[in-house]
Order: structure tokens, then C-alpha cells, then sequence
């Protein structure tokens, strides 16, 4: 699970008729993950306020985390070959030890969600606000 941000032209077409995934020239940090044949890039958050996602470290009375509501389904070549660097070493540290709980927790989401979908079910307000909506192709869900 390394940290990576995404090249330009990967925003440019991850955004085309779903401008909401992403703002506009904004550097995101991203974890990534494989699940099944897709892989997954987690975004890095400086306010992660919401309980879907792995809070990392408190800064400015926030927590800073990765948050799976924010998930977008990426190709291999999508990713900088540089590493990422987060603004605290401790912050990198707690995600590398956390590799696992991070991954499962991500996989009980991204399940939750197809499952709701896939049922026909109410949307819980977890899934409200999700970008995993703009991945339905992709999640088979069409």
C-alpha cells in the first residue's frame, strides 16, 4: 500500500461526465489498493469528519485520514511515480503499520455499498455524498 498522487490527465478523465469526483487542480494524495480486477485510490484527507474512513493523526483540533467515501476506481498507469509525502512522518508511519485494517475496513465499505445498490435498498447517509455512485460501470451495478 504505497502512497501516490495521480497524474493530470488521470484527474482530467476520471472527471469527464463526473466532475463531482474530483476539484479542480487539486493534488491528492492517495493510498491504492487492488479488490477483484480494480484498483482502488483512497484519498488522503486534511479533515476527515466523518466515521468512513481511517483517522490518522489530530492536527489543528481535525483529524487528518484516508476516507473511503471519496474512493475512486483508477487504472495502473493513473499513479506519479513519485512516492507522496504526508506533512508528518507520523502520519505515514500509523498508515504503513495499519495497511490491513485499512483494506479490510475499505472492502466492508465498498461491500455495504454494492450490496444497498444491488438490493434496491435506501441509501444509508454513509453513502450519501459517496463518489463510489460515479463507478457503477465499473462496479458492475448498471
Amino acid at each position: 500500500m504505497d502512497l501516490r498522487s495521480l497524474k493530470p490527465d488521470a484527474y482530467a478523465r476520471l472527471s469527464n461526465n463526473r466532475p463531482q469526483v474530483l476539484s479542480k487542480d487539486r493534488g491528492y494524495g492517495v493510498i491504492y489498493l487492488d479488490y477483484g480486477n480494480l484498483i482502488f485510490a483512497l484519498p488522503l484527507r486534511s479533515n476527515l469528519n466523518h466515521p468512513s474512513g481511517f483517522k490518522t493523526i489530530l492536527s489543528g483540533g481535525v483529524w487528518n485520514g484516508i476516507d473511503y467515501s471519496k474512493a475512486l476506481i483508477v487504472d495502473a498507469d493513473d499513479f506519479e511515480l513519485a512516492a507522496f509525502k504526508t506533512r508528518e512522518n507520523d502520519e505515514y508511519l500509523k498508515i504503513k503499520r495499519n495497511k490491513d485494517k485499512i483494506k479490510k475496513e475499505f472492502i466492508e465499505y465498498l461491500t455495504e455499498y454494492v450490496t444497498v445498490i444491488s438490493d434496491g435498498k435506501d441509501l444509508p447517509k454513509k453513502f450519501k455524498f459517496t463518489t463510489l455512485q460515479y463507478f457503477h460501470t465499473e462496479l458492475d451495478l448498471t
